[in-house]
């Protein structure tokens, strides 16, 4: 294991199990391929993220449904690159995200996860949070605040399953409610710059303002769009 990995949370990008909301304005099919788009893009990110830190290594954790196996799927199709495919494991997402993390942090140092409801997420902002658990001994995590008032990403350079616990998940209050949990436990904390997911019509008309503004980013989503 790398002594910094990279956790992405996925879905496997099929009709009728991805962006279920989306379905509504783009039908099920639509939704699906746009979500495909989100993981090429995601790879992308991971990609950069990894030349500007050699050595990151990548695991992708996909969210699989009674009765699905990895075997059967395209993963390398669709998240190309090099990259450790692995199912979730746990009873909730906090269950989930607690032992994606902790997989990873028992043989390194640092490990950050993140959804793949961001396409256009900078790489730079990945980097930031790895650094932000570099100084000092003491425990740190790093957090990246949804617009929901959850968040899309959480790293950590020990592991703090206890954080993951208690939380009403889907809720305004789960950035918070986090915080308040890692400092009770003692962890310094830290926040990135605060990011919108997609997940119906309206944050996709958002999604779509900001690409305009960027030519040059997530071009597979771009594309998908036009």
């Amino acid at each position: 294991m790398a002594a910094e990995s990279l956790i992405l949370f996925a879905k496997p990008p099929l009709a009728g199990r991805v962006k279920t909301r989306l379905a509504q304005s783009l039908g099920r099919e639509g939704a699906a391929r746009l979500y495909a788009c989100f993981l090429r893009d995601a790879a992308e990110t991971a990609l950069a993220l990894s030349e500007a830190r050699p050595g990151a290594g990548l695991v992708c954790e996909w969210a699989l449904e009674q009765g699905d196996s990895l075997d059967e799927f395209p993963l390398t199709d669709w998240l190309p690159g090099p990259c450790l495919h692995r199912a979730q494991t746990g009873a909730d997402l906090g269950a989930r995200m607690a032992a994606a993390l902790g997989r990873c942090l028992a043989f390194g140092r640092r490990a950050v996860l993140i959804g793949t409801d961001f396409p256009d997420l900078p790489h730079e902002v990945l980097s930031d949070a790895f650094k932000k658990l570099e100084s000092g001994d003491e425990p740190r995590i790093t957090l990246g605040p949804a617009a929901d008032g959850g968040y899309y990403l959480i790293g950590m350079n020990r592991f703090l399953p206890e954080i993951f616990t208690g939380i009403s998940w889907s809720t305004s209050g789960v950035l918070s409610r986090t915080v308040e949990k890692a400092r009770a436990r003692g962890a310094g904390t830290a926040l990135l710059p605060e990011w919108r997911d997609v997940d119906d019509a309206d944050d996709l008309e958002a999604l779509k303002g900001r690409l305009s503004k960027n030519a040059s980013r997530a071009r597979h989503t771009q594309a998908c769009l036009r």
